[in-house]
């Protein structure tokens, strides 16, 4: 049995929906998938083994403007020791790790986190548009679906782009899939509108399978 451990939750996303979602979409892979909130997942991870982590969250310090202030109390994270060395050991030992859509704007307080990643959300240069209607390519194949476009992020010197995405009435070419070692960041996912797509089921099912195969078989 392939394990993976789902790191949910957030604002401004149904992360509780899109979670089960891509956990249905992972399991018939033959991935099993358990949903958790970041904090109790990262405390099980200190314990227990996963064949792969999946980070589908938003978990971030929020104190990068004021319109998060009456929404800290309740959703601001700031990862601790034990979270990142849970984290480090995971991806040390070989094992997956796949960041879905809003995954590099987590763990701000952690200069790591983007490294570990190979992308990093760097404010006042990241962003996106309003969902719209984008135009992909992935393995040679294109094709249009509806989500957000993330633009501005930093890509490690090590990180690999595997498909790009540009809005489907003009704009730039902007990487939506990467890949650093046994990391794999697969941006598209904003809502079911997205995570229900054939084609993003196509994309997510890859970019789990290449974070699970090993290293030296990627050549």
């Amino acid at each position: 049995m392939i394990r993976n451990l789902i790191l949910s939750g957030g604002i401004y996303h149904p992360f509780a929906e899109t979670s089960a979602s891509i956990a249905a979409q992972l399991g018939a892979t033959g991935i099993t998938s358990e949903i958790c909130s970041v904090a109790d997942g990262l405390k099980r991870l200190q314990t227990e083994t996963f064949d792969l982590v999946c980070v589908n969250a938003l978990a971030f310090s929020m104190t990068q403007a004021e319109k998060y202030a009456p929404l800290r109390g309740q959703y601001a994270f700031e990862i601790d020791a034990a979270g990142t060395a849970a984290l480090q050991r995971h991806t040390a030992s070989g094992r997956g790790l796949l960041g879905l859509h809003t995954a590099p704007i987590c763990f701000d307080t952690w200069d790591g986190w983007g490294d570990l990643l190979g992308v990093r959300w760097v404010w006042g240069q990241s962003g996106h548009p309003m969902p719209d209607y984008l135009d992909v390519t992935h393995h040679n194949k294109s094709f249009r679906i509806w989500d957000e476009l993330y633009g501005g992020l930093e890509l490690h010197a090590e990180t690999e782009v595997l498909a790009t995405a540009s809005l489907a009435f003009g704009g730039r070419s902007n990487p939506i899939m990467t890949a650093k070692r046994n990391a794999v960041y697969l941006a598209l996912g904003h809502d079911l509108t997205s995570v229900s797509s054939p084609n993003y089921s196509a994309m997510l099912q890859s970019a789990a399978q290449l974070a699970l195969q090993p290293q030296e078989e990627r050549v």
